[in-house]
């Protein structure tokens, strides 16, 4: 039977407890578990100061009637949300946001890969072109912008071409006109991602080994099989990556269209982020901050949805 004093327990002092819990941090095993943490302490910084902390204060001005300028505003729960939701103009927001992300999504997966196995070939150079193909990504919007306004615009080359082809009975500035100016700025996104998407992809390429190639040559492959069957299936990662960037980019699109159209003509060009500026211009910011919300959440559901689509295809095509 243990006696009183066995069973008594003698209380650290504050001394003590420091003592212990630096010889605690000195253990091998606890400065390899916490490691990982210290390298990730400067992006949880910077995460939760600059993308956190603004949903959260977005979150709640879209549920108040927040007047900006005095800095005070009632709660009106999700009143700015059945705003929004009956109001045509978001309805043709979305609508147009989902046109252009129908239009420049397929194109800014398939052009690039087809560059990029084109610049991977061992021929005379190719180093140039893959510098030339990469200049659209270093102009500035505001020179791709104007440069491409003026082939658009009535007599310009784009035009011309289209006028010589048959396809229009006038000349006509794609720009000015309903029908043609949301894919007119899409052309401008795909030609300005072209050269950045291409080294994603060419990046993938070069990781594929040559031997994997070389035996299908010998078996009889032709290059169309070759791509069809190695490349594409083992391009698979990078096209998931490049599918989720151009959701979200055209997801939130602005400057192209804010330095060729302005959202017109008669808001054939009006996206959700021209959508959300325009409330917030109108200093309407509870809206523009509801708005904001439900464009996050359809960029992260369209990102995840992309994501799983390809993922299941990654295992169709080496299944």
């Amino acid at each position: 039977m243990m006696t009183t004093e066995e069973n008594l327990v003698v209380p650290m002092t504050k001394k003590q407890r420091k003592l212990l819990s630096m010889s605690q941090l000195k253990n091998p095993k606890t400065l390899k578990k916490m490691t990982p943490w210290l390298f990730l302490i400067p992006s949880i910084i910077v995460l939760g100061t600059f993308f956190i902390i603004p949903i959260l204060e977005a979150f709640l001005w879209s549920i108040q009637d927040y007047k900006i300028i005095a800095g005070t505003g009632e709660f009106v729960w999700f009143e700015n949300f059945q705003y929004i939701f009956s109001d045509p103009k978001f309805w043709n927001a979305l609508k147009n946001t989902f046109l252009f992300l129908i239009f420049i999504l397929p194109l800014n997966v398939f052009l690039p890969m087809v560059l990029a196995v084109l610049v991977n070939q061992q021929i005379r150079g190719a180093k140039a072109f893959r510098i030339l193909y990469y200049l659209p990504v270093i102009t500035p919007m505001v020179v791709a912008a104007l440069m491409w306004k003026s082939m658009y615009a009535q007599g310009g080359m784009i035009s011309n071409a289209l006028l010589s082809l048959g396809i229009f009975d006038s000349p006509t500035n794609l720009l000015t006109s309903s029908s043609t100016a949301l894919f007119a700025v899409a052309a401008i996104t795909v030609w300005k991602g072209l050269g950045y998407y291409m080294i994603i992809y060419l990046a993938g390429l070069q990781s594929i080994p040559r031997d994997v190639y070389e035996s299908s040559s010998i078996d009889g492959a032709t290059p169309f099989q070759q791509f069809r069957k190695i490349t594409v299936p083992m391009l698979i990662p990078s096209v998931t990556l490049v599918s989720v960037m151009t959701i979200i980019a055209g997801m939130k699109i602005f400057e192209e269209i804010q330095l060729t159209t302005g959202g017109g003509p008669a808001g054939a060009t009006s996206t959700l982020v021209m959508y959300i500026y325009d409330n917030f211009k109108q200093l309407d910011v509870s809206v523009a901050s509801a708005a904001g919300l439900v464009l996050l959440v359809l960029a992260i559901g369209a990102s995840l949805l992309q994501m799983k689509l390809t993922s299941n295809r990654e295992e169709d095509l080496r299944g």
